[in-house]
């Protein structure tokens, strides 16, 4: 039998931005990352045993050490330049090494923390899971919106342009104050790399996102059992 949802409660500021006559953007999941065109680089890194990445990385330090303008103990660029010299040696392309090294970080940004254009400054409508952040005695004031019940507690957290960092005009009390919620939520989305910090039982911790939600109305729903 297919579940049945109902509505258990709707809360909003009086009136949903549909009210005031703002086009509403129906946003899913996809839609957070469809912007983004996956490019495949060979990681030549994978095919290095482990004492030649540590060598590169000794080479790296000393580099950027050296290209912001700060002294380097002797100790430490005699250790680099005895790297450099074995991994030459050793067929290394270490500036070609390096290279690939900052296009696969720059694409991962891409893939991960870059955000879709189209949705920068739109009022938008889309479901997920409230993971409370902030409270106001029972009411909720700051949540984050994830994908799927567990996102950031019960395993690594989603990709930043997949969790969306949400904040209320006005706090909002919850059916229950059980975490993962389901909801849908209008409101005004922006594109904002930050970090809130998600208080858990054995600490805090600071979850990147990479979209920031005024929202206008939460709806919270619940499947019937």
């Amino acid at each position: 039998m297919k579940n049945v949802f109902s509505i258990f409660s709707i809360v909003s500021l009086l009136f949903s931005s549909a009210v005031f006559g703002k086009e509403v953007q129906q946003v899913s999941w996809s839609t957070l990352n469809e912007h983004v065109q996956t490019k495949e680089i060979e990681n030549p890194f994978e095919n290095l045993e482990i004492e030649q990445i540590r060598m590169l990385q000794q080479v790296a330090i000393v580099d950027d050490i050296t290209a912001s303008g700060q002294e380097i103990d002797e100790e430490s660029k005699k250790l680099a330049d005895t790297a450099r010299k074995t991994l030459t040696e050793q067929g290394i392309d270490i500036k070609s090494m390096f290279k690939i090294r900052e296009e696969i970080i720059t694409q991962r940004e891409m893939e991960f923390q870059s955000t879709n254009p189209a949705l920068d400054n739109q009022n938008i409508e889309m479901s997920g899971f409230l993971l409370p952040l902030e409270f106001e005695g029972k009411k909720i004031k700051e949540f984050l919106l994830v994908p799927y019940v567990g996102a950031c507690i019960h395993e690594p957290p989603p990709a930043p342009n997949q969790i969306v960092y949400a904040k209320l005009q006005t706090p909002i009390e919850p059916p229950t104050l059980s975490m993962f919620t389901a909801i849908k939520v209008n409101g005004l989305m922006k594109s904002e790399l930050v970090s809130p910090e998600l208080n858990l039982v054995d600490g805090a911790k600071q979850i990147p996102t990479s979209y920031t939600l005024t929202v206008d109305s939460v709806e919270f729903i619940e499947p019937n059992k």
